[in-house]
């Protein structure tokens, strides 16, 4: 199997935790004997880069025979790909990537195409409930101008409309910026009583110290991607009190049972364990499909994606399921969601009760 991924540059820290997963996830599955075959990963790193990312999905599918490709954590670079990889008949299991239209059911390669995470809708559906119960007078919002961020601005448009909700105001700012006090005064001039931060770790991370330094108290809740090792590591104590949403519930024996594993063979280098865990469950979801289809890729294959249900991954709350059916290529089923929070500079899970409903 082929994975496409960020695994040098800004988007690493979601990138490598996720191959880390799909190696563990592999490890077991061939120790284990449960396959008359061993499983092998051709990793390519892509840096995020989407020009680079579809030449290597071309080199990939001509030169190293994969039965599936599983799509790496940045939405652009897996829109780049993903035609690439289905044009030439060959299933793409999306791991991380999170934007609305990687799932297209009037795209060509959309029989071949399958998310294992939630959306960015899925997310924000969620996350709105804490907006809607502090009463804000002013709610404005920050991303940066990837696939992600803008993705994320039009699903937080969406959903908030939705539920009666303005966004007043939004800014945003080209990916691994150095300095985000431009974006910070203007929320602050514009007298913003809370924030949604939809971006990736390191740009989450200079708004948060930038927040601080100014001496602006105002409330933040972010996107999933402030599960990234970089938040933690460059907001440090500017991070603390933050809520957003992850797909880890520590209540869950199959969840405990991951970190353990992971973290006695990676250490500490995806410490919310989000990105990791996805890529561990995007190898037993294949590893399934692959069995119950003699070991054959494309219609073969996304046929038994079709009929496949994994209720005993790492992630996702207690209860809740991983599926596909032929109409619908997302994976997670209602209450999948839980938030997390940091706290004293690490993370800690902050409520596995929250609802969240497959859109």
């Amino acid at each position: 199997m082929g994975y496409i991924a960020a695994l040098t540059g800004g988007s690493a820290t979601l990138g490598i935790p996720a191959q880390h997963g799909i190696e563990l996830a592999i490890k077991k599955i061939n120790d284990s004997g449960e396959l008359d075959r061993k499983l092998e990963l051709v990793a390519v790193d892509d840096a995020a880069d989407a020009t680079k990312s579809a030449s290597a999905t071309q080199k990939m599918v001509d030169e190293q025979d994969v039965v599936a490709v599983l799509g790496g954590p940045n939405s652009g670079t897996v829109l780049a790909n993903n035609p690439i990889i289905t044009g030439a008949g060959v299933v793409e299991l999306i791991t991380v990537a999170q934007a609305d239209n990687l799932i297209d059911p009037d795209s060509a390669g959309y029989d071949l195409t399958y998310q294992v995470t939630e959306n960015n809708t899925y997310n924000v559906g969620a996350t709105v409930q804490f907006f809607l119960d502090a009463n804000y007078k002013k709610i404005c919002a920050v991303a940066d101008t990837t696939e992600y961020g803008q993705s994320g601005i039009a699903s937080i448009r969406t959903v908030f409309g939705d539920n009666g909700l303005k966004v007043a105001k939004v800014v945003t700012h080209e990916v691994n910026a150095t300095d985000l006090t431009p974006q910070v005064l203007s929320l602050r001039d514009a007298k913003c009583d809370a924030i949604y931060l939809y971006d990736y770790g390191q740009d989450a991370a200079v708004f948060m110290k930038t927040v601080h330094q100014i001496g602006w108290n105002v409330d933040v809740i972010g996107g999933r991607a402030l599960n990234q090792a970089a938040f933690l590591s460059i907001a440090g104590s500017a991070g603390d009190g933050l809520i957003f949403p992850s797909v880890i519930d520590l209540d869950k024996q199959s969840a405990k049972d991951f970190i353990s594993a992971y973290t006695a063979v990676y250490g500490d280098d995806d410490p919310a364990q989000t990105f990791s865990a996805l890529g561990y469950d995007s190898v037993l979801m294949l590893a399934k499909a692959l069995k119950a289809s003699d070991y054959k890729g494309g219609k073969p294959l996304a046929e038994a994606l079709n009929a496949l249900t994994l209720d005993d991954g790492a992630t996702g709350r207690e209860g809740s399921t991983l599926s596909f059916t032929p109409g619908d290529h997302r994976a997670p089923s209602d209450d999948y969601q839980t938030f997390w929070t940091i706290k004293d500079g690490k993370y800690a899970m902050y409520s596995n009760t929250v609802p969240s409903t497959r859109p």
